[in-house]
């Protein structure tokens, strides 16, 4: 019987020792995979994406021109009796720049208005003898084509009156342009014709530059056109003051040469002078990521975060390479930055010296 109980206890013995190896080599296995797994996990650092963001902003040449470059011009023929104006002089709209010679319109208008008269007399007696015909036919005393010809020539004459009241509006207008006056305010940049010229329909006498509408005319490069559209602070700075600007709009035509295209901005508030040139410049209300740390991946730009310890290829729209792009995650995310070259997505990482 002691016999008995002595195997009995030898067996639970065994048992227990059957179990503790079993145990033993399962842990070690499960810690060796582990280790396997660190030294197969590639090492790379990481910083935070708060750490990396900002608001990108972009530069253009530009310079301010006026919307009204405009030269003034004779409509009529003439001798220029004055010029009232020097080049560097400021004018007010409707202010006189010159005069021309206008005896000959005065005679012309004289001339027009006794044809008119002389059309009304002349009209009043054709209807007069008109209705005279019109009596005489219903006792039968003339013949129809008698009537129909006093007709035909009294509305003759009326439409006549209708010519000679046109040539008398014309020579009034043509006085009119006698006198030659400013269309806006500005300032005389060229004084081409002088006093005793004979001058004739489109001379220009003088040339005027529009003070108050001036604008901002920009070169945009092809990829930086979204990105002025969505601006939210654009500015103008020339001569080291800046000056803000709104976009008005930008030409949907490429200049062929340098491969951009034009803006048109409005001024703001203060206005710079014409012929400036100087910088715009605009800041976009979407944060951005330095093209930095942007790879390529399958023809496509985006980032490396860390998702659980494996490397994750996040997709950007990016515009192009060497310019940064919008990005959209929260700013706690894990941007891997050393070692990104060489990753793929869903690869193993292990993060050391975070920055």
């Amino acid at each position: 019987m002691n016999n008995g109980k002595y195997l009995a206890v030898q067996g639970r013995w065994l048992c227990l020792l059957i179990a503790t190896l079993f145990f033993s080599s399962y842990f070690s296995s499960v810690r060796a995979e582990e280790d396997a797994a660190q030294q197969v996990a590639t090492p790379v650092s990481s910083t935070t994406l708060d750490k990396i963001l900002f608001f990108p902003s972009r530069e253009a040449p530009a310079t301010v021109v006026s919307l009204n470059n405009s030269m003034i011009s004779a409509e009529i023929s003439g001798e220029i009796l004055e010029i009232l104006v020097q080049t560097g002089d400021e004018v007010k709209k409707d202010e006189v720049l010159a005069k021309i010679d206008c005896e000959p319109y005065q005679i012309a208008k004289q001339r027009a208005n006794a044809a008119l008269n002389s059309g009304y007399a002349r009209s009043k007696y054709a209807k007069q003898r008109q209705k005279d015909a019109e009596k005489l036919r219903n006792s039968r005393a003339i013949s129809a084509d008698q009537l129909n010809m006093r007709s035909s020539e009294a509305n003759a004459l009326a439409s006549e009156i209708g010519v000679l009241a046109a040539d008398l509006k014309e020579a009034k207008r043509r006085i009119t342009k006698c006198i030659i006056t400013a269309p806006f305010d500005a300032v005389v940049v060229e004084r081409q014709a002088s006093v005793g010229d004979y001058t004739s329909p489109g001379s220009v006498l003088v040339k005027l530059l529009d003070l108050n509408n001036l604008e901002v005319s920009a070169k945009i490069q092809q990829q930086d056109v979204d990105s002025l559209k969505i601006a939210g602070t654009i500015s103008f700075i020339a001569s080291g003051k800046t000056y803000p600007v709104t976009n008005r709009t930008v030409v949907p035509l490429v200049d062929s040469r340098i491969r951009s295209y034009e803006a048109r901005l409005d001024f703001t508030k203060d206005v710079a002078s014409t012929g400036s040139a100087g910088r715009l410049r605009w800041e976009s209300d979407q944060v951005h990521i330095p093209a930095d740390y942007l790879v390529k991946r399958n023809e496509q730009l985006g980032i490396f975060i860390n998702k659980d310890g494996t490397a994750s290829f996040h997709l950007l729209d990016a515009v192009g390479n060497g310019l940064p792009a919008a990005i959209d995650l929260p700013e706690n995310t894990e941007v891997i930055t050393t070692g990104r070259y060489g990753l793929v997505d869903g690869q193993a990482i292990k993060i050391v010296n975070p920055q």
